[in-house]
């Protein structure tokens, strides 16, 4: 483990922090609070356009963002529900209507299926997130599989954190320190 750095390569490897440990650390050191709920630990800010100079957590604008569609009365154009999970998805086939996150995530599996798609790496035809194949060309990976590559290739490189020590995160990023 890294104990002290006076320079962003440490041998002949990148140290890296995982993004999201990053980001929480720059947003708190800011001050920057939550401006419904108050709480300043977050994996992501969001701008707050009713009150320009201050910002949402994560939470509070996913919350936000469901209250506003059901204030417009948005509902899913393939099961009818007027709630979601997270957020509400724009349907392709039938412009200006929306699909709820289940019934998103549902319509990916049909679409792949449709399309026969398989990952090359495991075989399975399920999974909401497909993924190029740099290894073979014009061949898909689920999103399992990638995250598995990302994790592997990380390894390979000796990748650490320069905080936590941790050599497993699947999203890494240079440091700034």
């Amino acid at each position: 483990m890294i104990t002290s750095v006076t320079s962003c390569f440490v041998s002949t490897h990148v140290v890296r922090v995982p993004y999201s440990s990053q980001e929480l650390s720059i947003e708190t050191a800011a001050g920057t609070t939550c401006v419904k709920c108050g709480t300043d630990t977050t994996v992501q800010w969001v701008n707050c356009k009713d009150k320009p100079g201050t910002k949402f957590c994560m939470s509070c604008y996913d919350k936000n963002r469901l209250d506003v569609a059901a204030a417009a009365g948005t509902t899913c154009v393939k099961c009818g529900t007027d709630t979601t999970r997270g957020q509400w998805y724009s349907c392709k086939d039938k412009p200006g209507t929306k699909f709820c996150r289940p019934c998103y995530e549902k319509n990916l599996l049909d679409v792949a299926a449709a399309a026969g798609t398989t990952c090359v790496k495991c075989a399975t035809d399920m999974t909401i997130m497909w993924y190029r194949c740099k290894d073979k060309p014009g061949t898909k990976v689920c999103s399992s599989c990638y995250g598995k590559n990302l994790l592997d290739v990380a390894a390979a490189a000796g990748t650490t954190c320069v905080k936590c020590g941790t050599d497993t995160t699947s999203m890494w990023i240079n440091s700034k320190d």
